[in-house]
């Protein structure tokens, strides 16, 4: 999962020199890479949990996704997926929105300006 990559990347950058590490975090064109650039891309995403499939996605396009997208790539049904996003919605990872009457999955922290969550809480 998730989790368990971050916490190996973390112990790795631990056991290194400051050095290394600094050198590991910037690509060729000097620019800083981020934790979820770097997660496991040689991956099947069949061979991913739900939650990690889900998070990809949303990595890739930006930190948001319409649900018919994510159904569409992943193959899932609608309950299957809206039971994944309800854990997903507990454990504080995304947040399923309704944007101009469209239905949008957000990463934590990238949902429209001015969402409330709690005034959507049901």
């Amino acid at each position: 999962m998730v989790l368990d990559t971050l916490r190996s990347l973390l112990a790795d950058l631990r056991e290194r020199e400051p050095a290394d590490v600094s050198s590991e975090n910037t690509t060729e064109a000097g620019h800083e890479s981020y934790y979820a650039d770097r997660v496991e891309y040689g991956v099947n995403d069949r061979d991913l949990p739900e939650d990690d499939r889900v998070l990809r996605l949303l990595v890739e396009r930006g930190g948001r996704v319409e649900r018919s997208t994510i159904v569409g790539e992943t193959g899932w049904s609608e309950e299957r997926l809206e039971a994944c996003l309800d854990r997903m919605e507990r454990e504080g990872q995304v947040s399923a929105i309704d944007v101009g009457g469209r239905r949008v999955v957000c990463r934590r922290g990238f949902e429209p300006k001015g969402y409330r969550p709690h005034l959507t809480s049901d």
